[in-house]
């Protein structure tokens, strides 16, 4: 049976070719966004070159603070984590592995009559245990070394290549910045554009540069990433670090303090810029799969109304076969099952032109994550890639399939060939 609805499915499909074109290039072009936007956002989340232990990272980039007073009238302050904060109490919490703190910054400066900006990142000697960056030559700074304040510096080979014109033997030499003179003890690979913490060409200790926040331990520069032995420690590492704010903020009577986190990467994507107090993982989930049910609403609509003018354009057919006892299960069957081919055939070619668009435009097009944050689209094959392109398929020909399957099924034959509506 289902060999001769395919082979019905062909005959149709070739008889009204601008039919087989408008559908199939409507849920191409559906399947092409599902499946870029999944790819970027997998590779993002699941993490690569330094990043590439991210599944047992979790990272806390922000505070809200706010004095008693402004309870009532709604004033704060947000802000990334106070350096007292980081050094003298989160770093010190023992459930996770490895805790780091680090800061970002830019780099302008001419070099050769050309304007150069290049990222900056101040960090800690565990810095280079929770991200797992790939040393080309020398090694990264210690802990003795930022604790002395060393004048010394890691930098990735662009932007060595960039300074010295060669990776090789830049050990020893020096970097100026600011009114610093670097010494280099490492040379890391350039991490990956889609890495959103372990970013930077130039990182050296960040007690090189002073603190200027003053007596507030809460509000700075600062963000943090604590590695655990497993994901199942996230929640000891989480109540932890919450406690220890806890007992922080109890101390001080005329402040609230509200921690965002630590978050996994996916969840502190969700959380963006909102209120970390107001922030609910289920209801940001549940969010997310409206909008993606509404992006793919939209398309499977316009294919539903070009499957009712195919039924009219099918009715002789439809109706001989009813008036010769076919069923109306057997109808809908039929037509669901042409219906999901088509689907699944515009999904294949979706996943061509994906990987198509990613290789050809992937460095020249941008995905926006947050009002700081653009990633270039990046091809990344994952099965649960795969998995979420095969369902969206699915649902796509269901939802553009079933109504006009039981407007099919409910015909009445003699009505329709005297000339009726179906």
């Amino acid at each position: 049976m289902l060999k001769n609805y395919f082979k019905i499915f062909l005959k149709i499909a070739s008889r009204n070719k601008l039919f087989t074109f408008l559908c199939l290039f409507g849920i191409s072009l559906t399947i092409m966004f599902v499946m870029i936007f999944s790819m970027t956002i997998t590779r993002i989340t699941t993490g690569t070159g330094p990043e590439s232990g991210l599944k047992r990272i979790i990272l806390a980039d922000r505070v809200k603070t706010m004095t008693t007073r402004q309870k009532k009238g709604g004033g704060y302050s947000v802000s990334s984590c106070g350096r007292i904060l980081c050094e003298d109490h989160l770093k010190k919490i023992m459930s996770p592995e490895y805790s780091s703190m680090f800061a970002y910054g830019e780099w302008e400066f001419i070099f050769n009559g050309n304007h150069q900006i290049k990222r900056v990142t101040r960090t800690d000697a565990e810095f280079w245990d929770v991200f797992d960056y790939k040393f080309i030559q020398g090694r990264p700074y210690s802990r003795e070394d930022v604790e002395n304040k060393a004048n010394l510096a890691v930098i990735t080979r662009s932007l060595s290549q960039l300074l010295f014109g060669t990776d090789d033997n830049v050990l020893g030499k020096a970097i100026r910045y600011t009114s610093m003179d670097l010494i280099v003890t490492g040379i890391v690979e350039d991490p990956p554009p889609t890495d959103q913490n372990a970013t930077g060409d130039l990182y050296f200790p960040y007690t090189l540069i002073p603190d200027n926040t003053g007596s507030d331990i809460f509000i700075g520069s600062f963000r943090m990433a604590f590695k655990a032995r497993s994901p199942k420690e996230f929640r000891l590492i989480r109540n932890d670090i919450q406690n220890t704010v806890a007992r922080l903020d109890a101390a001080d009577t005329t402040l609230t303090v509200f921690f965002s986190g630590p978050y996994t990467q996916l969840q502190k994507m969700m959380v963006g810029y909102g209120d970390p107090e107001e922030f609910s993982l289920g209801r940001n989930i549940l969010k997310y799969i409206l909008i993606a049910l509404a992006f793919i609403l939209l398309p499977a609509i316009n294919l539903m109304a070009l499957n009712f003018a195919r039924i009219h354009e099918r009715g002789e057919e439809i109706a001989v076969r009813k008036s010769f006892g076919a069923p109306g299960a057997v109808l809908r069957g039929q037509f669901l099952f042409e219906n999901i081919l088509m689907t699944l055939a515009g999904g294949i070619l979706g996943i061509i032109m994906s990987y198509i668009v990613v290789a050809l435009l992937g460095n020249s097009l941008m995905l926006r994550l947050s009002f700081f944050s653009n990633v270039p689209l990046t091809f990344s094959f994952s099965i649960v890639v795969f998995i979420i392109a095969l369902i969206t398929c699915l649902i796509f020909g269901l939802l553009s399939g079933f109504l006009p399957a039981i407007r099919l099924a409910r015909m009445r034959p003699a009505v329709y060939l005297k000339g009726g509506e179906l």
